[in-house]
């Protein structure tokens, strides 16, 4: 434990005192500044739950402080309306408006979950993606935004100081929260909260492209940010339009160019017609660069031609125009030769297929995005769940001490991502194509656990074992460790599942007496 987490637990914070200080110098309704401490005390009630339960998140200090600084320094305004809002279109979805330039949030009903989302939408800031990546730089900025947003609200939206529970309608999307959490267990929450929050310009998409590849493989993070940016333009293009209209213009025109570079007979007549014209192009320029009356006669037919603020002032820089005219020429001859290179044709063509490839859902309608979205997804989580299997692996290269830790905090996080929602109806966990995956890391951490000996074995046969403790990955309870069984042999056998002393569920158990290693009718804790 860092030593700030220490001091946090010696002397904790008021974070309800600090937020009243706050108020006192907001022009504020009482409803408003009523639901904002009610916020902030929903948020330190759940906070300790979501911490067990989800293991990678941030600390409820720089949790609760960011919240108070966004209130402090950016809303300015924030007003909650009575009236109908019928009329308002996107209001009815969300129930809020934000001006970020005026910094005021304006509310239709609220409650804490849409006043929080809307104070982070209010902080948000476009996200930085590097201009080569043209195709995406929009729309995956887009998602990681949504996808903080939809991250930040979680504790308060799924934990309430006695259970943890979801509610695939209370998200704001269930396919960007998905990507976002999965980009969380890849990369690591702080890379994604240096990539979300950090101001200087840094290419964090290569940088995340590097570390993926590093840790899983050049073949398993280029399939992983294909589907995330398949996913991110799909999702896009349903809202924003004119993104819609700018990547239609790009598919159109790398068609063309496929289909130019296609046609192998016709591009070699093609880039020898270019050939001659630009060698007689850089005839020209040499021939007015060795002579200075051509020269000065070319300064005065330019001029002629140009407006007065666009002129050239002097031969010298007619000069410079006319030789950076012959390198852009010179440029253009050795890109059309290199392209008739055989390596290179392959990789100029296949980065054409790719890149239409990428916008292959921009003409589906809405039905047939929605399936293409799901369809993708599922595609990920199979990537992901076999990054997350090497990642188990890797436990074996810890010291001693730290293997059985980090093995707990690998089940904490396997049981909150089985419990991740798919699609509106089905969470992981209960999505077909997936299960094969997600029994066999139940196993994989199950047989780890046995191995280092912070596990009860239940029964001897490893089939039946695994079936008992895998319960354990189904339950909603906070605190793992405080999991218990009771087996009970009555016409069946049942298992009692405990929360401590609490009953939490039976389960009907098929599997004969003889092959259980524990006594009947006794309280068993799971881990140990």
């Amino acid at each position: 434990m860092d030593t700030e987490k220490i001091l946090s637990k010696l002397t904790p914070k008021d974070y309800h005192n600090e937020l009243e200080i706050i108020l006192e110098d907001k022009d504020f309704s009482e409803d408003v500044k009523n639901l904002l401490l009610s916020c902030v005390y929903k948020i330190e009630a759940g906070y300790k739950d979501y911490e067990i339960v989800k293991q990678e998140v941030l600390s409820k200090k720089e949790y609760l402080e960011e919240i108070l600084n966004i209130i402090k320094n950016k809303c300015h305004k924030i007003e909650i309306k009575k009236e109908p809002i019928d009329e308002v279109e996107n209001v009815i979805k969300t129930r809020y408006e934000i001006d970020r330039l005026e910094g005021s949030i304006t509310l239709w009903h609220p409650n804490e979950k849409i006043l929080l989302y809307a104070i982070y939408e209010l902080d948000d800031s476009q996200i930085y993606v590097d201009e080569k990546y043209s195709l995406i730089r929009i729309s995956l900025s887009e998602l990681l935004n949504k996808g903080e947003n939809i991250n930040r609200l979680e504790v308060l939206r799924d934990f309430n100081g006695w259970n943890w529970n979801t509610d695939p309608n209370e998200l704001q999307n269930v396919a960007i929260n998905l990507v976002y959490q999965n980009l969380i267990e890849l990369l690591g929450l702080d890379f994604m909260e240096q990539w979300v929050h950090e101001e200087k310009i840094k290419d964090y998409l290569a940088l995340a492209k590097e570390k993926i590849a590093k840790q899983f493989g050049e073949e398993s993070e280029k399939e992983i940010f294909n589907l995330i940016s398949k996913i991110a333009l799909t999702i896009c293009i349903q809202t924003n339009l004119k993104q819609k209209e700018y990547l239609l213009e790009e598919q159109k025109d790398l068609q063309e160019e496929l289909e130019r570079i296609s046609n192998k007979r016709k591009l070699l007549e093609e880039i020898s017609q270019n050939k001659k014209e630009a060698f007689n192009q850089i005839k020209e320029i040499d021939k007015i660069l060795s002579d200075k009356k051509l020269l000065e006669q070319e300064y005065v037919k330019r001029n002629e031609a140009l407006p007065e603020y666009h002129k050239i002032f002097s031969l010298a820089h007619l000069t410079e125009i006319l030789t950076k005219q012959r390198k852009k020429i010179m440029i253009k001859m050795e890109e059309d030769n290199k392209i008739l290179e055989p390596v290179q044709y392959i990789k100029v063509k296949t980065k054409l297929e790719e890149k239409l490839e990428l916008l292959s859902s921009l003409q589906l309608n809405q039905n047939e995005i929605k399936e293409r979205i799901t369809s993708y997804n599922i595609e990920l989580q199979k990537k992901v769940m076999e990054c997350f299997k090497a990642k188990i692996q890797k436990i074996d290269e810890l010291e001693k001490a730290q293997k059985k830790e980090q093995l707990i905090k690998y089940i904490y996080k396997f049981r909150y991502y089985c419990y991740l929602y798919l699609d509106s109806n089905r969470y992981i966990e209960h999505v077909e194509e997936l299960k094969e995956d997600v029994e066999q890391i139940k196993n994989i951490l199950i047989q780890k656990a046995e191995e280092l000996k912070c596990i009860t074995r239940i029964a001897k046969t490893q089939k039946n074992n695994i079936e008992i403790l895998g319960i354990m990955f189904e339950t909603r309870m906070i605190n793992l460790e405080n999991m218990a069984i009771e087996l009970k042999q009555e016409n069946i056998l049942q298992a009692y599942i405990y929360d401590t002393n609490l009953l939490e569920k039976k389960i009907v158990l098929e599997i004969p007496k003889e092959d259980l290693v524990v006594k009947l009718d006794k309280k068993i804790k799971i881990l140990c």
